[in-house]
């Protein structure tokens, strides 16, 4: 019996060992687990917060992008790389951006990374997460006018006798700013709808401003300072100035008054920056066509804003040319439309979407319905507020809901200019074609050089010259832009419009614009001075509130993300 005991003792103990030493695993596997669990659980968080913040790192990206000081159209907005992107410190975690350009096609491919520290032990590389996405830039043509300069024909220059002379008459209608001293010489009759002149007003025997036969004939009239007719006294203008031939009118209370305004409206003068748009404009020096054909510009040669264009570069030459930055096609019709054809034959379809699209021809918009991926297109006519009209043979067709960030292009057949965005040319440009030549678009062409045309230039154009009547700055504006002296032009002259021509359209002068004889002019002039040669006509254009980007005295306006898609990560 105290033999089997002890044999049964001896198992006992075995038995208690082995069953403790199960327990002791299950525990140690069971705490494994638990603490495997529970780094899993703060991994599992950590990775969210990761995402969260390169989401945040995404953000930053659009909000740098869409900061309209910046332009989103310059790789230097977003830095290119890993190693050199902005970052910005959160709470237990970091967030990174960087971004790379695709300028010819205007988007962004932007990287976002997420870090965050990794509860998985010390020395661990923290937990990160990436997130790519791409967004494209809207191109911006267009802004709201902030300098009134745009509506007149201004001459800045003061602190001489006579800051501006007119040595011939001005026919016509448009309003006048001069921001010094103007001198009517002998037999000047002047008779613009409004004159101000900051200065001084000097009427020589003969010449009168206005006519004193109805209030209709009179000009409003504000001056300054004092004025005087012939070599009488001089005396502040203000009042009735009939005796000195100033035959001017004021607004008091609804109504016209006989009288010159002694206050008039203070407006700034007006500069262009050159150095800017020099390194923002598109097509310009820091990027030229990436749809060209034809001779298009030669927009620098040397990465220096010094004139180093030699050559003056023709907008209008015996052969086509398209320079384009950015998405975007053009083909042309082969054959004339009328405004109730719902159907047209276009010389190639190259380009264009194979399902349902936009065109443009001359300021008509049109939805291609049918015909995709051919040359005979079905098409709704007058879409998008426009109005159906008739297009000649050979007119440039541009696809419309495919914006470029810029373009300057010509269609040697129909004789049109297609200009979008702010162009820059570190040299001088000319209209050589003696025919009207118009213009499609909103665009500012900036010149280090000077600018001359010998032919005319409109932004509407009616059988064999500009629609005065009917065009407007609004919709349609090319304005030249020019810091050059002499050269092409006449020494002293930034701009000339040669004799028997029209301008329609916006005329900046770093120095004197001039006109030669018998030139009609519709749009604001802004030069140093107005030189004047024989029967220069103006013409009284509509108020101008919209104006194209890179209008000079305006904010710099660029191109706008639009909101990202394509995320991946």
């Amino acid at each position: 019996m105290l033999s089997k005991l002890k044999s049964q003792a001896g198992s006992a103990l075995v038995m208690s060992m082995g069953i403790l030493a199960v327990l002791t695993i299950s525990a140690t596997t069971l705490v494994a687990y638990s603490t495997s669990n529970a780094r899993s659980g703060a991994y599992s968080k950590e990775n969210e917060l990761s995402f969260s913040l390169a989401e945040a790192g995404l953000n930053n990206a659009m909000a740098v992008l869409s900061n309209p000081s910046n332009d989103s159209l310059q790789q230097a907005t977003l830095p290119m790389t890993e190693a050199t992107a902005s970052s910005a410190s959160y709470e237990g975690g970091t967030a990174k951006w960087y971004g790379v350009l695709d300028r010819p096609n205007a988007k962004w491919t932007v990287t976002a990374i997420g870090l965050h520290s990794n509860p998985t032990g010390k020395g661990v590389a923290q937990v990160r997460r990436q997130l790519t996405a791409q967004v494209p830039i809207q191109p911006t043509y267009t802004q709201p006018l902030n300098n009134p300069v745009w509506n007149y024909l201004y001459s800045g220059h003061t602190g001489s006798t006579c800051d501006q002379s007119l040595n011939n008459n001005i026919n016509g209608t448009s309003r006048m700013y001069v921001a010094g001293n103007l001198c009517l010489s002998p037999n000047v009759q002047l008779a613009q709808s409004t004159v101000i002149v900051g200065g001084n007003l000097d009427v020589a025997n003969n010449a009168a401003l206005g006519a004193g036969t109805s209030m209709s004939t009179r000009v409003e009239t504000f001056v300054g300072g004092n004025c005087r007719y012939g070599v009488g006294s001089w005396d502040a203008c203000t009042g009735n100035q009939d005796a000195r031939h100033i035959y001017s009118k004021y607004l008091e209370s609804g109504a016209y008054k006989v009288g010159v305004d002694h206050n008039p409206v203070p407006v700034e003068p007006p500069t262009a920056d050159f150095p800017l748009w020099y390194e923002h404009a598109i097509p310009g020096p820091t990027q030229s066509c990436t749809t060209a054909s034809g001779t298009t510009p030669t927009f620098d040669t040397n990465s220096v804003r010094d004139g180093s264009v030699l050559t003056v570069f023709d907008l209008t030459p015996s052969s086509s040319y398209i320079c384009r930055v950015g998405p975007g096609a053009s083909t042309t019709l082969t054959s004339a439309i009328t405004a109730a054809q719902t159907s047209l034959t276009v010389a190639s379809p190259t380009g264009f979407p194979t399902s349902q699209f936009k065109i443009r021809i001359d300021d008509e918009v049109m939805t291609v319905t049918g015909g995709y991926g051919t040359t005979s297109w079905t098409v709704t006519r007058g879409v998008s507020g426009t109005t159906a009209a008739s297009h000649a043979s050979s007119q440039t067709v541009l696809r419309e809901d495919a914006t470029p960030s810029g373009e300057l292009s010509w269609n040697a057949s129909t004789k049109t200019l297609t200009v979008k965005g702010t162009i820059y040319i570190d040299g001088s440009a000319k209209i050589s074609n003696s025919a009207v030549n118009s213009y499609n678009g909103q665009a500012t062409l900036y010149l280090t050089g000077t600018f001359r045309a010998t032919g005319s230039v409109c932004g509407s154009v009616s059988g064999s010259s500009c629609a005065f009547s009917t065009w407007n700055p609004n919709t349609e504006m090319l304005t030249i832009v020019a810091e050059g002296d002499g050269g092409q032009v006449n020494p002293g002259n930034s701009i000339q419009v040669d004799n028997n021509f029209s301008y329609q359209g916006g005329l900046f002068a770093t120095h004197a614009v001039e006109f030669g004889n018998n030139v009609n002019v519709d749009g604001p002039v802004v030069g140093s001075q107005i030189v004047l040669s024989n029967n220069l006509t103006t013409n009284d254009f509509p108020i101008i509130e919209t104006v194209p980007v890179g209008m000079p005295s305006n904010d710099a306006v660029y191109a706008q993300p639009l909101p990202p898609e394509l995320f991946a990560g």
